[in-house]
């Protein structure tokens, strides 16, 4: 986990974990399946003195690029990248060696400040659902947020390779032991999916779509638009998906439920889930107390082209994105992990504790209770992010468990202390 402190009541620290969810339902992926998704180890060069051995680059033969119109500027109106049919233009599979991590670089998905980046790709050999999990790391959207404060991870100093090889590597984040992308854990319901982990460098919680000029700064807030270059990519890497589940935490939270539209989209009549890790949307009346910084977030990093069109009230208050997609994909399942007093949302929202609890309730009470497609798992006490503590328990049933009810199809109900 990674923690950003600011001052001031704008942000006072934001965290880089995630969260997952599903419905899965067939698990057997061929030998035929898989080779489209991952090569023989000779595809992928190993580096012997790698401070990660398993870690790997893809083969040259796959270009790390995705489709040719799929640049910064070719976005359609939503912000997302689209073809001449209105359709995203799908690029080559990446090929990668199965059940490790592979680094895979993208000319053409960029950081705050303008350089490249890429995504972790560590495609299963025993199963093809997918679990599709977004870096936090706070946010930011002016000169004092971005370039003074810093209260983006990466926005400035950009996400590579070696950071990526410092994460895949690290026992308290994606090498935890027992952890959702242990493949070991037996009790891990995500042990036999393939993984893709989206890196954050954008400060705009995945929503933007937009290039601005902080002082003599060029600021790239274009997390939406990064996302769609990588699904172009994603989708063909992984045809013979029976499930999907995108997760999230903090603002990788956020970023899953903003991204729920455009990644169903891509992947047709796959199901596409989300779990929302301490990613927690407060209602305009909650905002109205604090600093409310939203109607600058909105402006600086265009959201106006990256909301989807249907959603009327979300143009005021973003807890809507949480009924709109639960009523647009009825049959598919969205999860909120929060604790009950987040310890990093208030400040960030320039809120107290008790109106952050007030606003949960009030997201639990308009949104969540009338979708039943729609559960949460509230943790007791003081804290930020869960999917790295899939052990704290609420009422008898952990993380893991209410996790795993819902990726099981099993009976799934909210839980909370």
């Amino acid at each position: 986990m990674r923690f950003l402190l600011a001052t001031a009541g704008l942000l006072s620290s934001a965290i880089a974990c995630g969260s997952n969810g599903a419905i899965p339902p067939s698990d057997a992926a061929s030998p035929t399946d898989r080779s489209s998704i991952g090569a023989s180890e000779e595809d992928a060069a190993v580096g012997n003195d790698s401070p990660l051995d398993a870690m790997t680059t893809p083969s040259d033969a796959v270009s790390p690029d995705g489709p040719a119109d799929a640049s910064v500027d070719a976005i359609s109106a939503d912000g997302s990248l689209t073809g001449t049919d209105g359709a995203l233009p799908l690029g080559a599979p990446i090929v990668a060696t199965v059940d490790q991590w592979t680094w895979v670089p993208f000319s053409n998905a960029f950081c705050g400040n303008g350089s490249t980046t890429g995504i972790g790709l560590n495609p299963s050999s025993a199963s093809s659902r997918v679990l599709v999990y977004l870096e936090g790391g706070g946010a930011c959207w002016s000169e004092l947020t971005c370039d003074t404060l810093m209260t983006a991870s990466y926005f400035t100093t950009g996400y590579s390779q070696m950071d990526f090889m410092t994460e895949a590597a690290d026992p308290n984040y994606l090498a935890q032991p027992g952890g959702f992308f242990d493949r070991t854990a037996a009790a891990n319901p995500f042990k036999d999916y393939s993984y893709v982990y989206v890196p954050y460098c954008t400060g705009d919680i995945y929503a933007g779509a937009n290039v601005v000029q902080y002082g003599g700064m060029t600021a790239m807030h274009v997390g939406f638009r990064n996302f769609s270059t990588f699904l172009s990519r994603i989708v063909p890497t992984f045809p013979a998906a029976t499930h999907v589940v995108l997760a999230g935490s903090s603002a990788g939270g956020f970023g899953a439920v903003f991204n729920w539209g455009q990644t169903q989209q891509a992947f047709g009549s796959v199901p596409v889930d989300v779990i929302d890790d301490s990613g927690t949307f407060m209602p305009s009346d909650i905002l109205a107390m604090g600093t409310n910084t939203e109607p600058v977030e909105r402006a600086q990093w265009n959201l106006a082209a990256t909301l989807p069109a249907g959603c009327t009230a979300c143009a005021t208050d973003l807890t809507s994105l949480y009924d709109f997609y639960a009523k647009a994909f009825p049959t598919r399942r969205g999860a909120l992990l929060t604790y009950q007093q987040d310890s990093v949302l208030p400040s960030y929202f320039g809120i107290s504790t008790a109106q952050f609890d007030n606003g949960l309730a009030e997201d639990v009470t308009n949104d969540f209770v009338p979708n039943a497609n729609l559960q949460y798992f509230e943790a007791a006490g003081t804290g930020h992010v869960l999917w790295f503590q899939p052990q704290i328990s609420a009422a008898g049933i952990s993380v893991q468990d209410f996790v795993a009810n819902m990726v099981s199809d099993a009976s799934w109900a909210s839980v909370h202390p």
